[in-house]
């Protein structure tokens, strides 16, 4: 909720967000990420035994027109 407040209701788009992140948030992303992780580590919210970055998409099959998109996927796929 505080987040729609500070952007006055507006949703910006995807390349809006990495734009933002690219350009301003460049030298600083790093120091922020690691703070935000040292707090949880001091605060017993995580533990560093096992440390994972996973980028897995997994496609769904509950919509009722994913035969149309499966064409698309397949052709994509063999580009």
């Amino acid at each position: 909720m505080m987040f729609m407040w500070l952007a006055a209701r507006q949703r910006p788009d995807f390349r809006t967000i990495n734009r933002f992140r690219s350009e301003r948030m460049k030298d600083v992303l790093e120091t922020v990420y690691t703070s935000v992780l040292q707090l949880l580590i001091d605060e017993n919210y995580v533990k560093l035994e096992h440390d994972f970055v996973d980028g897995t998409k997994i496609e769904a099959n509950v919509n009722r027109y994913t035969f149309v998109w499966g064409q698309a996927k397949l052709s994509s796929n063999r580009r």
